[in-house]
């Protein structure tokens, strides 16, 4: 037990405090924004006083190029609303606090174009908001996760984004209507692509990004040689689209046809690194892959060759059989086997399809060093790759497999469909 004699003066002091605040909460909250919006006035001032805002205000003013796209963006409109994303929280960031006096002085100084600012942080806290409302900022209560549709023009300022919120900003808006009423201040495109591995999380945004790229007008902003400013809006960038209505950027099926690409091309640069049989293991354990592997007889990469096995299980009036099918990176067929097995699973006539076709290699028969081995047995494949737990006959038939695929360099296993599988269906279920 905790006992005042236990502790020593300073810790004492601290839980004396912490019970003191706990006693009247709400006064402290309300007492922590009074003094955070003193020092967000404080903090308005050093911006105001900059070179930095000096430079971006006269831009604003002067530089034809930007006053063109937001004349071009309002349109009909007189005024563009202002969405802040990613701002973090200014009662625990001095960087939100600059990031936050960056925005109130544009919505002040350019009040002719800006007439509201909504916000939105997932980290804001309760003075956080408190202090939103007394400067009169419409405070969302719902994480719209980046995902906002646009109604009229509007300026989202991003100033700390994951590559993704700005990925799902735009899937959003992903029309010509809705884009061209759009205007970015945030992290560099060109800056985000170079920066961003084109995969994982990332993927669709990078795959937008590449997409908006051609239509979009990107202004980087000018820093200061002040080191603080210039790290805050390092890479900042004006971004502003103009999407030709007759440009069908938003056609169904565009973006799922370059996702299936990435994966296309990520697969085959893995197979020309030096990836282990467990790394692929531990991929192709996970995700599907992409399409045209399933639904294809798809020649190996150079340097590989592939194993298509099918197995089938004892029926009433037909015996369990396997099949297995070698080929080589230009498609020539290598090695053909077949055989009867007195089994009724499936599933453990496919892995003794791919045991004999191991133990071929391991005979250098064919002399194989990199294998991919495709079956159409979903179960039989995540077993393969480690997934969910076989039984006991399967079991003992990794076992073997397992001690095989060590005599081979790289070994992956895939799962395709039924149609891309039918040359060794074909062979297990003929008679020859």
């Amino acid at each position: 037990m905790v006992t005042p004699a236990s502790l020593t003066g300073l810790h004492f002091q601290i839980l004396t405090d912490c019970v003191a605040m706990e006693a009247n909460v709400d006064f402290h909250i309300q007492d922590e924004a009074e003094r955070m919006l003193k020092e967000i006035d404080l903090v308005m001032k050093n911006v105001e006083n900059s070179e930095f805002y000096a430079g971006m205000h006269l831009d604003l003013k002067q530089n034809e190029t930007i006053q063109k796209h937001f004349f071009r963006l309002l349109g009909s409109h007189s005024h563009v609303q202002v969405v802040v994303y990613g701002l973090g929280s200014i009662e625990y960031s001095f960087h939100s606090q600059f990031h936050l006096a960056f925005v109130l002085l544009l919505k002040r100084d350019c009040s002719h174009w800006i007439d509201s600012i909504v916000i939105y942080d997932p980290n804001m806290s309760l003075a956080d908001i408190i202090v939103f409302k007394k400067l009169d900022l419409e405070v969302l209560t719902i994480d719209e996760n980046c995902k906002r549709r646009v109604q009229r023009p509007t300026m989202f300022y991003m100033p700390d984004p994951y590559c993704y919120h700005i990925g799902n900003l735009l899937g959003a808006n992903w029309s010509s209507s809705c884009l061209n009423r759009i205007c970015l201040l945030t992290n560099s495109f060109l800056d985000t692509l170079t920066d961003t591995p084109r995969s994982g999380p990332n993927l669709e945004a990078v795959i937008r990004l590449e997409r908006i790229l051609p239509f979009t007008t990107e202004i980087k902003i000018k820093l200061s040689d002040n080191t603080m400013y210039a790290n805050l809006f390092s890479g900042f960038a004006w971004h502003f689209f103009d999407v030709d209505p007759n440009i069908d950027i938003d056609k169904p099926g565009w973006f799922w046809l370059d996702i299936q690409r990435n994966l296309e091309e990520e697969f085959l640069e893995d197979m020309k690194g030096n990836m282990t049989s467990e790394e692929f293991a531990e991929i192709w354990g996970i995700y599907r892959g992409f399409r045209r592997l399933r639904c294809n007889n798809v020649l190996p990469p150079p340097g590989w060759t592939k194993l298509n096995i099918y197995g089938i299980g004892r029926e009433v009036d037909q015996p369990g059989q396997y099949g297995g099918i070698f080929q080589d990176e230009n498609g020539t067929c290598l090695v053909r086997y077949r055989g009867v097995f007195d089994v009724e699973d499936n599933v453990i006539a496919g892995l003794e399809a791919l045991r004999l076709g191991l133990a071929r290699c391991v005979e250098g028969k064919p002399n194989v060093e990199k294998l991919i081995v495709e079956s159409d047995d979903l179960t039989l494949v995540q077993y393969v790759n480690g997934r969910p737990e076989p039984n006991k006959k399967a079991m003992d038939k990794l076992k073997e497999i397992s001690v095989l695929l060590e005599h081979i360099t790289c070994a992956t296993v895939h799962y395709i469909y039924e149609e891309a599988n039918e040359a060794a269906r074909k062979l297990a279920l003929s008679d020859a």
